[in-house]
């Protein structure tokens, strides 16, 4: 019996089979899963093809949000139907939005829905762009005030930059759907060669579709790990927002990575709402740190010394 196992994480039971292939939309969820529990797992922005016997798929208000719940679930039925799979759902919560859940997805109120997002964001001197999110993204329908404070002190740089380099290599980390590195790709021009990273499989698909939309020549990378091969030395400018909820454990991988990636010269921000938490972190990776206050958050930016 082929299975697939759909919303699981590494902290569940997963049965150890060669039958069993279990999905993720976070490289770092494959990883986490395949590391303890030995099972294939495949990390796309949507569920895989193959000949399933059975998907089982685990949800719930404190795994993802509801409107992510009901994406998947609608893919889940959508793969069952058209490959004769046993469907079966393990929901964590009330049985009246487990119930609800269901008749959205295969009841009464079924209707293929489609939970895309456009919005439109810009900085200034930038006409307004217009992008495409995912349930699952960062900011899903909406750009995010501390990413825009981020883009906004990096594109003002970047006009500046202007004016004596006509190209510059731009590492966005922690992409979602590509906001500051087009931001600051249309701050700069052509001679921007943008690079964006993201962990989540569902965030580089929309970064990419953006991009294209745009016009913009950008590499997309799906990565947990900073991409140790890429980060050579070689880029002028490297921008992040990484999530604060690890005791800044996820943003030092950030710190990190810009202190590989960057050339002397080059310069890192990082955007977060309690600077006296982030800069003596940052420092750890580059001697000085400038605090720039936005939006109500701070843009912690260093420039690389020297060799």
């Amino acid at each position: 019996m082929n299975t697939l196992l759909v919303g699981f994480e590494a902290k569940d039971r997963i049965p150890r089979s060669a039958d069993t292939v279990c999905h993720a939309l976070d490289i770092y969820h494959r990883h986490a899963i395949e590391k303890i529990h030995h099972v294939k797992t495949i990390c796309s922005p949507h569920l895989p093809e193959d000949d399933w016997s059975l998907i089982r798929f685990k949800t719930g208000p404190k795994r993802m949000s509801g409107e992510l719940s009901l994406d998947l679930m609608q893919e889940c039925v959508e793969m069952a139907t058209k490959k004769g799979a046993k469907l079966e759902v393990e929901f964590e919560g009330r049985e009246r939005d487990r119930n609800d859940l269901l008749n959205k997805a295969m009841g009464k109120d079924a209707r293929k829905r489609s939970f895309a997002a456009t919005w439109q964001t810009s900085v200034l001197g930038v006409e307004p762009i217009t992008l495409k999110s995912y349930p699952g993204c960062f900011c899903h329908r909406r750009p995010d005030d501390g990413g825009l404070a981020l883009a906004e002190v990096v594109s003002r740089d970047l006009a500046a930059m202007k004016t004596f380099k006509s190209a510059v290599k731009f590492l966005d980390m922690g992409c979602g759907s590509g906001m500051v590195g087009l931001l600051a790709a249309k701050s700069f021009g052509p001679g921007l060669g943008l690079v964006m990273v993201n962990s989540h499989s569902r965030a580089v698909e929309a970064a990419k579709e953006n991009a294209a939309s745009l016009g913009i020549a950008a590499e997309m990378i799906l990565a947990d790990d900073g991409t140790p091969a890429r980060m050579d030395g070689t880029f002028d400018v490297f921008a992040g927002n990484p999530p604060y909820y690890s005791e800044y454990r996820i943003a030092e991988v950030f710190l990190e990575t810009a202190n590989r990636a960057l050339k002397p010269g080059g310069a890192a921000y990082l955007v977060c709402k309690n600077a006296a938490g982030l800069e003596p972190v940052q420092r750890k990776y580059f001697d000085d740190v400038e605090i720039v206050k936005r939006r109500g958050y701070s843009v912690l930016k260093s420039v690389k010394k020297g060799a």
